[in-house]
């Protein structure tokens, strides 16, 4: 195990270095503002569990400590939340490296977490299901107009949270029926189709029930005082699919907003959609990502699928 670092013993408030590692994520790596917020809210909960008194002692920064952090978050958490908490640690680590505030050598103390491709099985609903969250919300209301819209944009275009809350007045060409899409993670831009149904979802939000402001985010919050008119967050639109889906008596343990991603790639394949298509519209860069969906099309499965060996007596 590594040892403490040979660093200054003078103690740093915690909120000043997540602020000066916030800058460094922003202007030195590039990194996108959700990402931003995921890594820092990471390396919150770290400095907060080991540090006392809101204060980094950079003596005591030591690779035990930070092992023992990641093996009892580990303990206690899922998988792919202990593998954010690594990366966020990792970029931590190498923005104090930059600053001078501790040894290299100290990156390798973050354990790998193990997170085999392909192991889980994605949560895919039901066109009948689908079509029930939907009909759920009450469209004469102007929350009502934007929740579905949201939906909308989730269910039959298959976008992240992310891609639909930067959706911009500027992104919808209304004369080509299109719709702009700057890729949270790949950060390219791309041209869809938009469906006849989601295009007047968005247009009656527009005219009927978006608040009056200078905002060119499409979807703006609705609640009272300074935030009426802000864009809302990526955070807001998990509630909106798994309150839905509560309406509608799904089981709700599972389901969210990439729920319904997954159920949109999963109906394309069923209906006899490439995979390199499903790709494109996704926004996959890699094929790797889009097999996930293949391991919910049971009618091709059962196509590849050998016989049950059956044992005569």
């Amino acid at each position: 195990m590594l040892e403490s670092a040979n660093v200054p013993t003078q103690g740093v408030p915690c909120e000043q270095v997540l602020a000066d590692f916030h800058v460094y994520l922003a202007e030195t790596k590039g990194v996108r503002q959700g990402t931003q917020r995921v890594y820092v809210r990471h390396v919150r909960e770290f400095l907060n569990s080991e540090f006392r008194f809101g204060i980094m002692f950079n003596q005591e920064l030591s690779g035990r400590v930070v092992f023992r952090y990641i093996t009892e978050h580990a303990s206690r958490g899922r998988v792919v939340a202990t593998k954010l908490a690594t990366t966020a640690l990792r970029s931590f680590i190498r923005y104090l490296v930059i600053r001078g505030k501790c040894d290299a050598s100290l990156i390798n103390s973050v354990p790998p977490v193990c997170n085999r491709k392909l192991s889980r099985i994605p949560t895919v609903l039901s066109k009948a299901q689908v079509d029930a969250i939907l009909a759920s919300f009450d469209r004469t209301t102007p929350l009502g107009l934007r929740n579905y819209a949201i939906v909308l944009c989730l269910a039959h275009l298959g976008l992240r949270s992310g891609d639909v809350v930067h959706l911009t007045l500027d992104d919808v060409n209304w004369r080509s029926g299109t719709l702009r899409v700057q890729g949270e993670k790949s950060r390219r831009a791309s041209v869809m189709p938009v469906p006849y149904e989601v295009g007047s979802a968005i247009a009656a939000y527009v005219l009927k029930g978006r608040p009056i402001t200078r905002e060119r985010r499409i979807f703006v919050s609705h609640a009272r005082g300074s935030q009426k008119g802000m864009p809302v967050t990526s955070s807001a639109i998990w509630p909106i699919v798994h309150k839905a889906a509560k309406r509608c008596e799904i089981d709700t343990t599972r389901v969210g907003a990439h729920t319904l991603r997954h159920t949109f790639a999963s109906h394309m394949l069923q209906n006899g959609v490439e995979l390199k298509q499903i790709a494109d519209v996704l926004g996959h860069r890699s094929l790797n990502a889009t097999f996930l969906y293949t391991k919910v099309d049971l009618r091709r499965l059962s196509e590849v699928t050998q016989p049950w060996p059956v044992v005569k007596p």
